[in-house]
Parts: C-alpha cells; sequence; structure tokens
C-alpha cells in the first residue's frame, strides 16, 4: 500500500518512524519517543501517540518480606477461618435459651464433680426425703378390744365371713409367738380377696385355701381343676397360694402380668419344686379351661431372697399373711420381726371387724 494511501486512513495521532522525514538516519532516537524497529510478526507497526507513556516505563514490584512474615501473615489467615463465630440464635428467646444453658453448664462443672469424694454426702444433704410406709400402731381403742378378745376360756364363734370361720380357740392362734393354723390363714386370705375385689384402684386377685397345693403335689391337677370353676385365673392379676409345708408357713404367687411365679419364705428356704408345680397348673388349667396350650417358656422362677425373715420358729404364719397384703396392693415390704406383735393384733382386729 502507497504511504499516502494508508496516511488517508490513519488517524492523524498515529506514528511511524519510517514516515518522518525529521528521522531518515535509523539509528537516531527521536528527542521525544524511542526509536522502535519495525517487527516483521505485526500485522502493522504502527503506534499510538496517546497510548505511548511519556516517561520511560518502570517496573513495579511487590516486596512481601521475609519468610517469616509470610508464615505470620499465613498463620492469621489460618485463624480466621478456622476460628469463625458461629451464628448467633435467630430470636431473643433461642439466645436467650442458650445464655441459661452456658450458665448451668458452668455451675454444674463447678458444683458437681461425681468423681468428688463429697458428692454422696452433699447429695444425702440435699435429698428431698421420701416417707416411708410403716406398720401402723393400733390405738388405745383398738388395743382394748383386741385385750377383750385374747381374753383366755372364751368359747364359742368370733367371726364367719363367705366359707371361712374363726372361733375364738383359733383367734387366740395369734397370741405372740404362736403358731398360726388354716382357720386364721384362710379367713384373712378372705378378706384380701374382699378388699380387692371392691376397689378399683388395687390389683385383682385369687386366693386359694391351705390345701391347695397340698392337694395339687400328692392327688394331681385332676382333684383341683373344678376348684376354679367360677373363676378365670388367667384374668386376674395376681394369684396367691398359702402353704405349709411340714409345719412352716411360706406364700406363694403367680404374678399373671409378671410372668412369674414365686415362693416368699422368711426362713430363706428353696422350692424349685413348687414353682415347677405352679408352671404345671398354668399349663393344665389353660388346656382345660381354654383348651388351647399354655406357653411358659418365658416365665420366670423367682425365690426372693432379700425380704424380711423370721426370728423364731413361730412367726412364719404372720410372715406369709403379711406378704400377701403388702403384694395385694404393690406396697413395699416395710416390716420386720419386731412388728409382728403389732401386726398379730392387727390380724385380730381386721378377722373381729371383716375387713382390712
Amino acid at each position: 500500500m502507497r504511504n499516502k494511501d494508508l496516511a488517508r486512513t490513519l488517524p492523524v495521532d498515529f506514528y511511524n518512524p519510517y514516515n518522518n522525514k525529521k528521522h531518515k538516519n535509523t539509528t537516531e532516537t527521536h528527542t521525544t519517543y524511542p526509536y522502535i524497529p519495525y517487527n516483521s510478526n505485526r500485522p502493522t507497526s504502527f503506534y499510538s501517540r496517546l497510548m505511548k507513556p511519556k516517561h520511560p516505563m518502570m517496573k513495579h514490584t511487590i516486596d512481601i518480606g521475609d519468610d517469616d512474615e509470610v508464615d505470620s501473615l499465613l498463620d492469621k489467615l489460618t485463624a480466621l477461618s478456622v476460628n469463625q463465630q458461629q451464628p448467633s440464635p435467630k430470636s431473643d428467646m433461642d439466645r436467650c435459651v442458650a445464655d441459661i444453658l452456658e450458665l448451668k453448664k458452668s455451675a454444674l462443672k463447678i458444683l458437681v464433680d461425681q468423681n468428688d469424694t463429697t458428692f454422696d454426702k452433699r447429695y444425702e444433704e440435699t435429698e428431698i426425703p421420701v416417707p416411708k410406709e410403716i406398720v401402723k400402731p393400733l390405738t388405745d381403742q383398738e388395743n382394748a378390744i383386741v385385750d377383750r378378745l385374747f381374753r383366755k376360756g372364751q368359747q364359742g364363734e368370733v367371726s364367719n365371713f363367705k366359707k371361712a370361720t374363726v372361733s375364738f380357740q383359733d383367734l387366740y392362734r395369734l397370741y405372740p409367738e404362736t403358731w398360726l393354723n388354716d382357720e386364721v390363714v384362710n379367713f384373712y386370705f378372705e378378706l384380701l380377696s374382699d378388699r380387692a375385689a371392691n376397689s378399683q384402684d388395687l390389683p385383682s386377685i385369687h386366693c386359694f385355701n391351705t390345701f391347695f397345693c397340698s392337694t395339687l403335689r400328692d392327688q394331681g391337677y385332676a382333684k383341683v381343676k373344678r376348684w376354679t370353676k367360677r373363676v378365670d385365673v388367667f384374668s386376674k392379676d395376681i394369684l396367691f397360694v398359702p402353704i405349709n409345708q411340714s409345719y412352716h408357713w411360706v406364700l406363694g404367687v403367680m404374678d399373671m402380668k409378671a410372668k412369674t411365679v414365686a415362693v416368699y419364705d422368711s426362713l430363706g428356704g428353696n422350692h424349685d419344686h413348687t414353682l415347677n408345680l405352679f408352671l404345671s397348673y398354668l399349663e393344665q388349667e389353660h388346656l382345660d379351661k381354654k383348651k388351647t396350650p399354655f406357653d411358659t417358656s418365658d416365665w420366670k422362677k423367682l425365690t426372693p431372697k432379700d425380704i424380711p425373715r423370721q426370728g423364731n420358729m413361730s412367726d412364719c404364719g404372720a410372715f406369709a399373711c403379711t406378704f400377701a397384703e403388702r403384694l395385694s396392693r404393690r406396697s413395699t415390704f416395710n416390716f420386720a420381726q419386731q412388728d409382728m406383735e403389732t401386726i398379730r393384733r392387727r390380724m385380730a382386729l381386721n378377722i373381729f371387724n371383716k375387713t382390712i
């Protein structure tokens, strides 16, 4: 392209050193702009005067200092990224709850140390006492009634209830350190059954008489299967069996809800044979009355050892009756040997009044 044609198409402020007549010598440097030789790789070698710097180009660098300063800066940046503040609660209520929880944690950390030897002592000092049931003593009026009942030489019937009857001779068995007979025990268990039947707050129970276990053991299920003709034992919560074993009273219990059979012995004996006898009875009773098998594989056999123990050879009957009375209302065994005289007198009063 001819120079004059090219000049027509280029802006006036573009500069080409080859067309400048003032600088025909290519080795000579322009007073304002340095000489830029022709670059064959560029399609054109034209440069705008406005784009050219008026002062020599300076190479700008950033001084970042030594390595220690760099490491320190990196540590600070890392700390900022790690220790970011957690988002604050969304509401004032959340913020208050969070503050309370933090205060509780701080207080527990300061005041309560589970490994501290004084923790148990502090717990006992601050524990709210739970009132424990005790053997209630008789009133003066009640003691006067029992004293009249215990006068020797009296004859005749003291009380009858349903099928149970107690005479004065039977009632004298409730004297201290006297062995109880079947009449007293059966009468007392009739009272327990009546109390449970007339209360919606107590477990439903059925009490066998004192001859049930010996008859079942000696003569088999066929001799006792009609004893429950009018009662469905499987609808009850607890079945009680007072047992006389060689002049020693124990209490048999079949807990239908807990699926356990147990014998409560105030002398701490073992009764595996009796427990197996109870399970066998339940299986045969269900097959006879319900016409279907009864699975006792998941039932437990118990002979509790942590129960009150008698301190003589005559209070076993009173212990067995008291075990039943407490279990019939799901209460604790809050009695001991020293309470037996009061318990015996209370039983005499219950029999006379026909209520517990």
